[in-house]
């Protein structure tokens, strides 16, 4: 069980040390923020049910429309016991929000307020970000993705006051969010199931 644990390890290391927080192509370019912090932010903590927002921002080189959702590592999109939801966004917990017909030059916002649900409690738990782009003859373009934050999920519920529930948005589709490229998505996926094991055993 060392040996395992310190394999995981090592596969988390190599993933923080490529990392990105922000990212750029012939397309757009951007930034995304947990909490105002540029991502990726190492050291988030939050209880179950205290809110936190995930913001991205995206200058648009050309023509395109945008989508992005959000994730959580070691959860598949099917999974109904998701360990964040949405109180306020442009989509639900693992579905797409897509901004249509911006033109080079433009700025696309998308911002979600988030909360840890009883499934996180007590784990650590990496909280992801995609975004794919398209042409106006609906070609895909590459989909960047990393990591906003790793979250420490205490095991104790938030007392302060609760934020009311919207997530109605007619740019938000049943579409889950793309897995990436096989690097990022392989990359995040294995120190992502190791972070919550050892967060669960620790």
């Amino acid at each position: 069980m060392k040996l395992v644990k310190k394999i995981m390890l090592l596969f988390v290391l190599i993933y923080l040390t490529c990392n990105v927080s922000a990212f750029e192509n012939e397309l757009a370019n951007g930034s995304v923020y947990f909490n105002d912090k540029k991502c990726t932010v190492y050291d988030a903590e939050l209880k179950v049910g205290e809110p936190a927002t995930i913001k991205a921002v995206v200058y648009l080189k050309k023509n395109v429309d945008v989508s992005t959702g959000i994730t959580a590592s070691g959860f598949g999109y099917k999974n109904v016991d998701q360990p964040f939801e949405v109180i306020e966004g442009p989509s639900e917990f693992t579905r797409t929000a897509r901004e249509f017909d911006h033109n080079a030059g433009e700025t696309v916002t998308f911002e979600w307020i988030v909360q840890p649900t009883d499934k996180a409690a007590g784990w650590t738990i990496p909280l992801n970000i995609d975004f794919t782009f398209y042409d106006r003859d609906e070609k895909e373009y590459e989909n960047p993705y990393f990591t906003v934050a790793h979250i420490m999920v205490h095991d104790e519920h938030y007392s302060g006051p609760a934020p009311t529930r919207t997530t109605t948005d007619p740019s938000s589709t049943d579409k889950p969010p793309s897995q990436g490229s096989p690097g990022f998505g392989v990359a995040g996926a294995l120190p992502g199931i190791a972070l919550v094991v050892l967060g669960r055993r620790n």
